[in-house]
């Protein structure tokens, strides 16, 4: 699959997205500049120090040294205190620690006194898979990720065509309900529901990659009398699914009652996990990307930002992070402004 990358290093924040070739954003990584070096990432192999049995003896937890206790999947005898080689299957979310799996290491290999990062990945899972045509970075690039995260957080997108999908998450489930809305088409009614439901069906295989989707999931199709057409529109799901994530999932078939079921692997944090930043640094973050942002556009302008106290005093906190790479960028021209208000959306501007 040809995909586009977008990258945005912008101050405080990493962030990358993938286009298809229509242009429709995929997938979206985003890591915070003070996360780098304290969480598990994706394909990492590290030391770990078994910690305790799971419930149920299924596996162990492991002290990775970053961010929460894995969960080492393995039946093998582990004794507690042992440092073992390991491999992060996927990465953590919400409230559940990252999966590993044993890492295959030689003989030779020196063993470190305390968990640590053993080695990158051999190849980057954000863009393993596909053939990047073409990589885009600055503005641009800052404007499609910026458009793609506006998407990947609107509870209802609207069908080429008409109608809709709606996408809602609970702790064990997500669900898709698909409405035909005020969507125009043929008489039929059989080849009007096919229609529709074909389009939500890849729309929504797009959703679930761009926001990391992950678990159980439900789709609620209208309903269609032939089971011909229902194995059609599944069909389109699965592949189309397969096609954005580089693997295939578990879809069943439809049901009468026009469900399809599915249980996707949870690999790359989920993007809600991403974006779940407290607000005061949430708007510190942007506050920043809009200085920077501000800065390319009016060059030589003196650069003013009126921020919330919190996120002010957030600033002001790690400024020995901060302020001297976007110094570097855009030169030390900005004042930064503090209003008693609760943390939300700063206000940048140039004079």
């Amino acid at each position: 699959m040809k995909a586009t990358l977008c990258i945005d290093d912008a101050v405080g924040e990493y962030r990358r997205a993938l286009l298809d070739s229509d242009g429709k954003p995929f997938r979206l990584e985003i890591e915070r500049w003070n996360e780098r070096g304290h969480r598990a990432k994706l394909d990492e192999i590290r030391w770990g120090r078994a910690k305790a049995r799971t419930p149920g003896n299924r596996g162990w937890f492991v002290d990775l040294g970053a961010g929460p206790d894995g969960i080492l999947e393995t039946r093998a005898v582990v004794v507690a205190g042992t440092l073992l080689g390991v491999r992060v299957k996927s990465e953590a979310w919400s409230d559940k620690g990252p999966v590993l799996s044993m890492a295959d290491m030689a003989a030779s290999v020196v063993r470190p006194d305390k968990p640590v990062l053993h080695s990158e990945p051999a190849e980057d899972p954000f863009v393993i898979g596909l053939e990047i045509v073409e990589t885009a970075s600055g503005a641009d690039a800052r404007e499609r990720i910026d458009a793609a995260i506006e998407e990947a957080t609107q509870r209802i997108l609207v069908l080429p065509g008409g109608g809709d999908i709606a996408l809602d998450q609970t702790r064990g489930l997500t669900v898709v309900d698909v409405d035909s809305g005020a969507r125009i088409g043929e008489a039929d009614p059989e080849t009007f529901a096919l229609n529709l439901n074909t389009a939500a069906a890849a729309e929504a295989a797009r959703q679930i990659s761009l926001r990391g989707i992950g678990g159980l999931l439900a789709i609620d199709f209208v309903g269609m009398q032939q089971p011909r057409n229902r194995r059609s529109v599944v069909d389109t799901f699965r592949k189309t699914l397969a096609g954005y994530l580089r693997r295939a999932s578990e879809v069943l078939d439809m049901s009468t009652l026009g469900v399809c079921e599915a249980a996707i692997a949870r690999r790359a944090r989920p993007l809600a996990a991403s974006l779940s930043t407290p607000r005061a640094e949430r708007e510190a973050l942007d506050a920043l990307r809009m200085l920077e942002t501000a800065g390319w556009n009016a060059r030589g302008s003196r650069l003013h930002a009126r921020l919330s106290v919190e996120a002010s005093s957030w600033l002001e906190a790690n400024a020995s992070v901060w302020n001297d790479p976007l110094a570097g960028r855009i030169g030390a021209r900005w004042t930064i402004e503090s209003e008693q208000r609760p943390p939300g959306q700063p206000k940048v501007w140039s004079v």
